[in-house]
């Protein structure tokens, strides 16, 4: 078995040296010493049922999981019923009284106050208490919570017998580590791959070591900055190094690739591509039904003119891994949107959102998918809720603003673009500048107004993202024709791959030929339908012979595409997918 990404190969001679054994001290001691979340009780606090153990809260709402560091202070503040914690108090139960910033402080509050606006209105919130620490308020009152079980070995142990546990404990968590090393080196018997998934190692600390490790590189991952993609990786190359045996970490690994490619420049995308199967590989021969590592390759397989064998494809892997993970449902939301099928997708959206509450793509596709169908009241309510949580996340930002812009409410787009304060992650003053614009243009029909956005769009319509806002500004600013000849350029492969600067984010995409269709189905472009131009593209680009096979897209529904659709997207049951609205 080859050598686990991020972990160096070390001859016999170092392998127990200090250097090694002072990289692993810091996690054994941070272990020892915080409040442990695997012997904390269950407890209620109100409607919300919360998990320490498993890291889960949960109510009529849904279920939320969140990091280590989020539930040790929320069980910190709980245990208080109601009094003060300070700032100091917070850093001795979970920071293990380590020296630690104001900021790291104050970033996981501000996480622990959107997991309780995300798990229910009211059910608690934090308060902050100036000048003195943190207390937690609630609408009803919190269950008592049993303080952490320690090993009884170590309760009112003598001096000398907590100086050998100590030793001991240390001694054996070295020991796991150097197996670590010894099945991450090359030429490892192959049959060490043949064994259970999540089998654990020979310490207590490793799992938890581990856990935190994951836990963080999704929370990086969901993040979708590309600073935060390369923390992603980090922490989960470094899981694998410590776990090289669990095959959800690989997977986890190989999707943190996968969404890196959106950030790769076009000439290190093949090395990229190289690691997402790589990571694939490995986390199936540990678990061949591992989800992540499914969607993670079926991520690669082309869209753009491959519309009908990405759908079996689609098919199969969820056949193989099943329908509940997040990763693999939204790459079928992200495939059914491309392909005209909005209320398929909505449905999709809405099953897996119940499941994977906090992670920005879904919901910014829920938002834009509810406006689509008509469901503009509920669109609203959930782009306000989901601002509240992301205010500056560049695809939940730009869903809320063209959400506002191109649905009657321009002046509250402007508003967002004038409050500097909150402009998202990952964008320029000259991006801003130009949506402003083009919402100032909406709001005035002035046509000197529109004439100058649009020509301002078109000159800035040089990558995907780019073009793809040029087209939904032109459509609705009334001007079809200029939309469909950005869209012509778009197909024509002329234009830079921006994935993430697109409405939808191509989770994938392993070459620059991969352009975003999904806008050709959303509002604004909806005006698009009354212009023969609109089915011309849609025929250049070959969607008509997917949908001849799987039956008519939803606009196939509307008056002035009836015709059309006889013809070109008759209704038909050949395949199992139309069913499923694939």
């Amino acid at each position: 078995m080859p050598a686990a990404p991020g972990l160096p190969n070390r001859g016999p001679a170092d392998r127990m040296s200090f250097g090694l054994f002072a990289d692993f001290l810091p996690t054994i001691r941070e272990l020892s010493a915080m409040i442990d979340l695997a012997h904390c009780d269950d407890f209620g606090i109100g409607a919300v049922t919360v998990r320490p153990s498993s890291r889960e809260l949960s109510s009529t709402a849904g279920t939320v999981m969140v990091e280590p560091k989020v539930m040790q202070v929320l069980v910190a503040l709980a245990r208080t019923d109601g009094r003060v914690v300070s700032r100091d108090d917070l850093v001795a139960q979970c920071w293990n009284g380590r020296i630690v910033g104001d900021d790291a402080i104050n970033r996981i509050i501000g996480k622990l106050r959107r997991v309780a606006e995300a798990v229910g209105p009211n059910a608690f919130r934090v308060e902050t208490v100036a000048r003195t620490g943190y207390r937690l308020v609630a609408e009803a009152p919190v269950a008592p919570v049993a303080a952490p079980i320690s090993p009884p070995q170590l309760v009112a142990a003598p001096r000398g017998s907590k100086r050998l546990a100590r030793w001991l404990g240390i001694t054996a968590a070295i020991a796991a580590v150097v197996a670590v090393v010894e099945v991450a080196r090359p030429g490892h018997p192959p049959s060490l791959l043949a064994v259970p998934v999540r089998t654990k190692p020979a310490t207590a600390a490793m799992p938890a070591a581990v856990d935190d490790l994951e836990t963080r590189g999704l929370s990086a991952m969901f993040d979708d900055t590309p600073e935060r993609s390369v923390d992603s990786i980090t922490y989960l190359r470094e899981a694998t190094a410590l776990a090289p045996r669990v095959g959800s970490l690989w997977g986890s690994l190989a999707m943190s690739y996968v969404l890196s490619l959106g950030w790769t420049p076009p000439l290190e995308r093949a090395v990229f591509v190289a690691r997402v199967r790589d990571a694939a590989a490995h986390g199936f021969a540990l678990a061949p039904r591992e989800n992540r590592s499914a969607a993670a390759l079926v991520s690669l397989e082309p869209t753009f003119g491959h519309w009908t064998t990405k759908a079996a494809a689609l098919r199969a892997t969820e056949a193989h891994a099943g329908r509940d993970s997040g990763p693999l449902a939204y790459q079928n939301i992200q495939f059914l949107v491309a392909v005209g099928r909005d209320r398929a997708a909505l449905a999709e959206t809405e099953r897996i959102a119940q499941l994977s509450r906090l992670v920005p793509w879904i919901r910014a596709a829920q938002i834009d998918l509810l406006a689509a169908t008509g469901r503009l009241e509920e669109a609203d309510r959930l782009a306000a809720e989901m601002g509240a949580i992301w205010p500056r996340d560049r695809l939940i930002w730009f869903t809320r603003f063209d959400l506002a812009m191109f649905n009657g409410q321009a002046e509250r787009a402007l508003a967002m673009a004038a409050d500097r304060a909150d402009w998202p992650n990952a964008t320029n003053a000259g991006e801003i500048a130009l949506a402003a614009q083009t919402a100032r243009a909406i709001l005035s029909h002035d046509r000197y107004a529109i004439a100058s956005v649009l020509a301002a769009l078109q000159a800035a319509a040089s990558g995907h993202g780019s073009a793809e806002r040029a087209i939904r500004a032109a459509a609705a600013l009334g001007r079809p024709d200029i939309a469909l000849g950005v869209a012509h350029r778009l197909y024509s492969g002329r234009l830079t791959a921006q994935p993430r600067a697109t409405m939808l984010p191509l989770i994938g995409l392993p070459s620059d030929a991969e352009p975003p269709t999904a806008m050709l189905f959303l509002p604004p472009a909806s005006a698009l339908r009354a212009t023969p131009g609109f089915y011309a593209l849609l025929t250049d680009i070959g969607l008509d012979d997917y949908w001849r096979v799987t039956g008519p897209p939803d606009f196939c529904t509307t008056p002035e595409a009836r015709a059309w659709c006889r013809t070109h997207a008759p209704a038909t049951e050949s395949l199992p997918m139309r069913r499923r609205g694939g």
